[in-house]
């Protein structure tokens, strides 16, 4: 048997968990597991679309700003729903991003 070819006695838990990292794909995986894979894929875009059409509803009405439903809210509260609002905006640029690398 060629030299290169000489399987090690022994391999450390990192040189292993790198090859399995960097180890291409079996041509001949299964189908099921194939069509499994594409199903979840799906279905987490299907959800990611359902919380960004929420989140743009929900901050739509933000910007209405219904001021009679503020009105009781101390200005901490309201301090917080401001927070809320720049964050759920940043998390809908954070999912743009994600889209434009399907």
């Amino acid at each position: 048997m060629n030299e290169s070819n000489k399987s090690p006695q022994a391999i450390s838990h990192k040189k292993l968990s790198f090859l399995l990292l960097n180890a291409k794909k079996d041509r001949f995986s299964s189908a099921e597991e194939n069509d499994q894979h594409v199903k979840a894929k799906d279905e987490l875009l299907a959800e990611l679309d359902n919380w960004e059409l929420s989140t743009k509803s929900l901050l739509k009405k933000f910007s209405n700003k219904n001021e009679k439903y503020l009105s009781d809210k101390s200005s901490k509260s309201l301090m917080a729903l401001g927070a809320m609002e720049v964050h759920l905006t940043m998390a809908l640029q954070a999912l743009e991003g994600f889209r434009k690398d399907i």
